[in-house]
């Protein structure tokens, strides 16, 4: 028995030292792990949307639930699932619609690719997503093509932009472009296409370690709208907005955030008298919780 323990002692012995000849062990190796997905945020946001005049609770309310995933480095995604409401003060509430979206980022080193796919009761939408940041430069491009599941509308070409932003401390200003090409034979209301463009300003208003305050102020210098009929009536609206935003941070994870959006209306008849000047109000607070 002792013999066998001294052989087997000995064998260790001369493993270990073949093993560290033939197969050397860096005094130092950097061991990198495999990339994984993981969620890196949840959260939930109310929105309720109003028209001058309406007597309703909200003419659209939305809710929302959001999560945001990255892998490795350079990927993210987000999924986000709404509901909409109706909410009438004598009628009840009623559902509206449903949205679906489901989003992916690519990171470089100056600038963002992506894509989207949204899914709603009377579309489906396919995006195409970037964004770029050079010095005091940065914008966003989200060009779509709008694919209609219902009777009321074409499908469509559509672009929401602000493909050019200057920032100079904690004012920023922009160029806003929102537009829609239909296909076919126009929308049942007649519209082949339609575009407004907006002047945005926006300002870091106050920050401290917890709540940052944040403004907007948006001009709409153009409407433009092409009709199927050159005959047929539509209004021009070259609205005002002005947006106040803030975001307060509860623990170093969860974040509470809202903003209150107010635009004024100012239209313009063609081929028709101008209609009676009105407001948009739209409301929306929320949280999310990092990981």
């Amino acid at each position: 028995m002792k013999k066998l323990t001294v052989l087997l002692a000995a064998l260790s012995v001369a493993s270990a030292a073949y093993a560290k000849e033939v197969m050397p062990v860096a005094e130092s190796v950097e061991i990198k792990a495999a990339p994984m997905l993981k969620v890196t945020s949840v959260g939930q946001s109310l929105e309720i949307d109003n028209d001058s005049g309406a007597e309703d609770i909200g003419q659209e309310v939305h809710f929302a639930n959001t999560v945001g995933l990255a892998y490795g480095d350079d990927w993210t995604f987000e999924l986000m699932a709404r509901k909409t409401w109706s909410m009438d003060t004598d009628e009840g509430i009623h559902s509206a619609d449903s949205r679906i979206d489901l989003s992916a980022m690519r990171a470089y080193e100056n600038f963002n690719l992506g894509a989207r796919w949204r899914q709603e009761k009377e579309s489906d939408s396919y995006f195409l997503l970037a964004d770029y940041s050079y010095g005091m430069f940065s914008g966003w491009f989200e060009p779509a093509y709008v694919s209609s599941n219902g009777n009321d509308d074409a499908d469509s070409f559509y672009l929401e932009a602000m493909p050019i932003i200057a920032t100079y401390g904690p004012v920023s200003l922009g160029y806003y472009v929102e537009a829609s090409d239909y296909r076919g034979d126009s929308n049942n209301d007649g519209v082949e296409k339609e575009s407004v463009h907006q002047i945005r300003v926006m300002a870091d208003l106050y920050s401290n370690d917890k709540l940052a305050i944040n403004g907007e102020l948006r001009y709409q210098f153009a409407h433009d709208v092409d009709m199927k009929d050159s005959s047929e009536e539509w209004q021009e609206n070259n609205k005002y907005g002005v947006q106040l935003g803030a975001e307060y941070a509860l623990t170093d994870a969860l974040t509470i955030d809202g903003y209150y959006l107010y635009e004024f209306n100012k239209y313009d008849g063609h081929k028709a008298s101008d209609d009676a000047d009105d407001y948009y109000g739209e409301f929306a607070i929320g949280w999310t919780y990092s990981f």
